[in-house]
C-alpha cells in the first residue's frame, strides 16, 4: 500500500511576509515571486496559514536570485516583526528578562514552526547560555539562508528587547559557506565559526540575566500559558507510534536509530516500547521502514538534494542501498520518481 506521504516540515506563511519585507527593501517587487508560489494575500492573511518547508526554501532561493544577494537570509533578521512569530512573540516581548525571552522563543518554536529532522533547544555552557537551531544538513544554496534568518532573527530581537548589541559570545555556523563572511561579522560583531557541529547563538556570560524593556510579568504569565495550552493542544491524541515516527525522523542522518535510543528518548525500557507498538498492531522495524519510504518520497519530490545526500538523511549504508530500497517501495528508481514528479507539478 502506498504510504501517505510524510512531510518534512511546515512554517508560518508569516515567515514569508519577511521575506516579501526584505525584497522591498533591496527595492525588488516581490509581486511575481508571490503569485508564481501561489500565495495570494488572502492566503497570506489567513490565521494559522502554513507552507511546506521545501517550498518555503525554495522561495527563499529564488528571492536570493531575484535580488542578487547571497546573505539575503541575513537581512530578513531586521525585517522578521516579533508579532509575526505569534503567540511565542508576544510571550518573548512581555518575558521579564532576556533569558526569558529567548528560551520562550524557543521552547514554543513549534507553535509556528515544525521540522520532522528535529527542534531548536537552548541550554548552558561554560556559563553562557546558548541558543541553538537545528541541523538540516546537508546544505546547498536552498537550505543556507534558512539558518541565517533564524539566527540573525534571534540575535536582533535580542538587541530590541534588551536595549543592547554587545551580547554574543561567539556564533557557530554548521554549514561552510563563507562567501559572505564579511556580512556575518559585519551583523554580529564577534567571531563566526564555520562549519561547526552546530547552529548557535553563545551568549556573554551575564548578558541573559538582562531586564527586557518590555517586561511584564502578570502579561508573560498569561502569555506563557497560553503558549503551552496551544502547544499541549498540538500534541493531543498523538499515539505511541505517532511518537515513534517523530523520533526516528529527527534521528535517521547517518546511522539509523534503534529501538533502545528512541525509547531512551521517550523515557522507557526497550521492552515497553515494543509492547506498546504491539498493542497498537504495529513493530518498530516497521516504522523505520515506513518512515524511511515517506520522507524518501518527500526529499526525492520536493526538494533538490542529490540522492547521496538523501541516503545519507535516511541514515543507509551508502547512495546504492538508498537506491535499492527507493525501488523496492516505489517500482522506480529516485531519478525516474523525480522526473515525474517534476513533470506532473508543471500541469
Amino acid at each position: 500500500m502506498k504510504p501517505t506521504k510524510l512531510p518534512l516540515g511546515d512554517i508560518s506563511v508569516n515567515f514569508v511576509g519577511a521575506i516579501v519585507a526584505t525584497l522591498r527593501s533591496l527595492q525588488v517587487d516581490p509581486r511575481p515571486l508571490m503569485q508564481r508560489f501561489n500565495l495570494s494575500q488572502e492566503f497570506m492573511h489567513t490565521p494559522n496559514a502554513r507552507i511546506s518547508i521545501p517550498k518555503f526554501m525554495r522561495l527563499g532561493y529564488e528571492a536570493i536570485r531575484l535580488s542578487n544577494t547571497p546573505q539575503f537570509g541575513l537581512l530578513m533578521g531586521p525585517n522578521m516583526k516579533v508579532t509575526e512569530i505569534g503567540m511565542a512573540g508576544f510571550a518573548a516581548m512581555s518575558a521579564p528578562t532576556l533569558y526569558d525571552a529567548m528560551t520562550t522563543l524557543i521552547d514554543y518554536e513549534t507553535l509556528s514552526s515544525q521540522n520532522c529532522r528535529g527542534h531548536s533547544r537552548h541550554y548552558s555552557e561554560d556559563g553562557r547560555l546558548v541558543c541553538e537551531f537545528y541541523s538540516i544538513s546537508p546544505y546547498n544554496q536552498f537550505n543556507y539562508f534558512v539558518v541565517d534568518s533564524m539566527l540573525s532573527t534571534w540575535y536582533l530581537l535580542a538587541c530590541w528587547f534588551s536595549e543592547r548589541k554587545d551580547l554574543i559570545h561567539q556564533v557557530d555556523i554548521e554549514h561552510g559557506n563563507q562567501s559572505y563572511r564579511d556580512a556575518y561579522e559585519s551583523l554580529f560583531e564577534c567571531p563566526i565559526n564555520f562549519s561547526a557541529s552546530r547552529n548557535a547563538l553563545v551568549l556573554k556570560r551575564g548578558v541573559e540575566t538582562s531586564a527586557n524593556r518590555f517586561g511584564c510579568r502578570s502579561s508573560y504569565a498569561q502569555t506563557r500559558s497560553l503558549c503551552e495550552e496551544i502547544k499541549q493542544e498540538l500534541s493531543r491524541g498523538k499515539t505511541t507510534t505517532d511518537r515513534v515516527v517523530e523520533l526516528i525522523g529527527s534521528h535517521l542522518s547517518g546511522d539509523p536509530p534503534d529501538i533502545g535510543l528512541i525509547a531512551q528518548k521517550m523515557g522507557m525500557a526497550g521492552w515497553t516500547l515494543r509492547r506498546r507498538l504491539n498493542e497498537e498492531g504495529t513493530q518498530f522495524k516497521a516504522l523505520l521502514d515506513e518512515t524511511r519510504h515517506a520522507l524518501a518520497r518527500t526529499y526525492v519530490g520536493d526538494t533538490e538534494h542529490n540522492f547521496t545526500e538523501i541516503a545519507f538523511l535516511l541514515g543507509f549504508s551508502s547512495p546504492a542501498a538508498f537506491q535499492r530500497a527507493f525501488k523496492r517501495w516505489t517500482t522506480q528508481t529516485p531519478g525516474q520518481f523525480r522526473k515525474i514528479h517534476a513533470n506532473e507539478s508543471k500541469l
